[in-house]
């Protein structure tokens, strides 16, 4: 019987601001058993990739897996793949950053294991055409993608590479199969069997699989099952008991030709682009996808990748911050406030779908922190300036000083979108916005068994003690927020409607101007009181202090009578339960260094900000941050003009 060549890579990636016991744990539940047992099969050859982060880890802490590496690639059982050193999502970042991740991952390859890589891991399986030609340029020859790709261009043999091209420079491709990655490891070997039988019986004779290396030990249920339970060694024993030839991605593209040539349409993982679409459009998708023949599903896709800058407006700025400290970063000679960036680039909390990702704050602020602590290594001029920052066709507003950088979006409210502390290099301001899902709406019974499973076919229901915290915001959690409410609400009447009712002020748009060194917003506007429609103005200025900001409200009764009212102040904030302390008309942060006050206000109201979510194991109520609410009682007479004001401040 002919001989079934079968190409296999790996792929081993912890994100940026992970905690120190999660790469410990996949180093010892995965990364290290896995090497240790597949070194003790010499004939099983396989691509191996690790993300930048991992291969500092083990420089750091694991450095029996880089010797037994070393050993494996002499001997040829290993071929080691570049790629981003930090793991970003090359279309999301500027060409200069993306031939600087991919240099940075050849140098240590070349200096740590003497070798030039030939192919490359493409972070999420993220294509894009003109990626060709700039990946043959950066010194590649190849990458793995998913059959979905391949599916969509109308190719139908995904059982060996593809030549694609770009600006007239070859690049080849090839298809990852979606039934081996979702058979390996989780389905009995007999299975597997069978498919391969089928492989060689439709006269093709090539396997080719990609994937992830966490799910040989760290993905729920695996390292008992890959491991304790044997799946792993069998599998060996079974490929070298198997007319079955192992080779390396590099190796058979000396001895095989190309399948023919294709251009494949932007695209990553069919799971991703399901993940990025609205609830009502997955449910609409999945439908749709599972009514048609196989055949004619290759007219039908998801989204894009860059429609989670879209879905979700916090990865959107994450992304726009990036892309203008990328810009700053250019312009300077600090190779360290690169090295920031680059780290700040890692793909994980721009996106989110199975996995926490963008939802799991400590990943955000670990990117934060990082472009922050690159801007600290960059000079600037302090000031206001104005541009379109995010990219919508409107200007929003900078603010640079010393103490703090702050965001200002004229055309969302007049609200801030981010204020940076740069003395504790944070971002206070990095919360989510509180919405449905699909899996909300979706989730699928728990008592389903979840072995011989993929983690994208576990079922998962959401707990019951989740059920309270399914509140969803219908506007975007900023901060410098306002809301005219009626006299006499109280603290519990205010918590049930103020994230359903955000009223005339906030999320529209405000006219903005500079008089002098402050910044001027204003709107004109209606607001309902009980059963009374009352004309009122707001001006709101934001104005830099001394190691301060200063934030001023005028506001002005238009009527010709008296007003009575409530006025908050709405301030999203990055901080714990244990983070701040609540005082009558002040929060204080980091044990009162820093001090967001208003001394005329009655009180300050302050909710947990918490999200539910979809993670590998399970769903996770998540604090994001709380929300601070300044109230005034306010008494204004025809035509009065009222002034109130926040600072924020470090204390002297």
């Amino acid at each position: 019987m002919k001989k079934l060549k079968f190409l296999f890579a790996v792929h081993n990636h912890q994100p940026l601001g992970n905690f120190p016991e999660v790469y410990r744990l996949a180093f010892d539940q995965a990364y290290m058993p896995f090497l240790e047992t597949v070194s003790r099969y010499p004939r099983f050859r396989f691509a191996l990739h690790f993300s930048g982060f991992l291969w500092d880890y083990l420089l750091k802490e694991g450095r029996e897996a880089i010797a037994l590496i070393k050993q494996m690639v002499a001997s040829g059982q290993v071929e080691l793949l570049g790629g981003g050193y930090y793991e970003p999502v090359l279309s999301q970042i500027p060409e200069r950053d993306r031939l600087a991740q991919l240099g940075l991952m050849t140098e240590f390859l070349q200096e740590t294991f003497g070798l030039r890589p030939e192919g490359l891991w493409l972070t999420e399986r993220v294509w894009e055409p003109h990626l060709a030609s700039l990946l043959q340029r950066a010194g590649y020859r190849y990458t793995l993608l998913d059959e979905e790709h391949f599916h969509y261009a109308g190719v139908r043999n995904i059982h060996g590479y593809y030549v694609t091209e770009d600006e007239g420079l070859k690049f080849m491709v090839f298809p990852i199969d979606k039934t081996l990655r979702y058979y390996i490891p989780f389905r009995p070997l007999t299975e597997l069997q069978s498919y391969f039988d089928k492989i060689r019986n439709s006269g093709r004779d090539t396997a080719i699989i990609g994937d992830d290396g966490e799910k040989f030990g760290l993905w729920p249920g695996t390292s008992q099952w890959v491991y304790q339970d044997g799946w792993l060694e069998n599998f060996l024993e079974f490929l070298e008991n198997s007319p079955v030839e192992m080779m390396s991605f590099s190796q058979y593209l000396q001895q095989t030709p190309p399948l023919g040539r294709v251009y494949l349409p932007p695209a990553s993982y069919e799971e991703m682009m399901e993940w990025v679409l609205s609830p009502e459009e997955q449910k609409e998708f999945i439908q749709l996808k599972n009514s048609l023949p196989r055949e004619a599903r290759r007219f039908l896709r998801g989204g894009l990748y860059r429609d989670f800058s879209l879905k979700y407006p916090e990865a959107h700025h994450l992304r726009c911050r990036q892309l203008q400290v990328s810009s700053e970063a250019s312009q300077s000679q600090q190779m360290e406030a690169r090295r920031d960036l680059y780290q700040a680039q890692c793909n994980d909390a721009y996106w989110h779908g199975v996995f926490g990702g963008l939802y799991l704050p400590h990943l955000r602020r670990a990117v934060y922190e990082k472009l922050i602590a690159a801007e600290l290594k960059i000079p600037f001029t302090s000031g206001w300036e104005n541009f379109d920052f995010d990219l919508d066709g409107e200007e929003e507003y900078i603010l640079k000083t010393p103490s703090f950088f702050l965001w200002v979006k004229p055309g969302c409210g007049g609200g801030l979108t981010e204020i940076d502390d740069r003395h504790h290099g944070t971002n206070l301001t990095d919360v989510l916005t509180r919405r449905q899902e699909f899996y909300h709406l979706y989730s699928t019974s728990p008592e389903e068994s979840s072995a011989g499973k993929s983690i994208h076919e576990l079922s998962r229901c959401l707990p019951p003690e989740a059920e309270k915290w399914l509140k969803f915001d219908n506007y975007r959690r900023l901060s410098f927020l306002e809301r005219f409410l009626p006299p006499e609400i109280g603290l519990e009447q205010y918590q049930e409607i103020y994230y359903l009712n955000p009223g005339p002020f906030i999320e529209q748009p405000f006219s903005a101007r500079m008089e002098e060194e402050t910044l001027v917003l204003e709107r004109l506007a209606q607001v309902e009181l009980a059963a009374d429609r009352i004309q009122l103005g707001l001006r709101k200025r934001i104005r830099a202090g001394r190691k301060a900001l200063l934030f001023v409200y005028e506001i002005e009764n238009l009527e010709n009578k008296a007003l009575d009212l409530t006025f908050t102040s709405e301030w999203n904030l990055a901080f714990l339960e244990q983070e701040f302390r609540l005082e009558s008309r002040q929060v204080q942060f980091y044990q009162g260094q820093l001090l967001l006050e208003a001394p005329e206000a009655e009180t300050i109201w302050a909710f947990p900000l918490k999200t539910v979510s979809q993670s590998e194991k399970d769903f996770e109520v998540i604090t994001q941050g709380h929300s601070f609410h300044f109230v005034w009682r306010l008494v204004l007479a025809g035509l009065e003009k009222k002034l109130v004001f926040i600072t924020l401040r470090e204390r002297d």
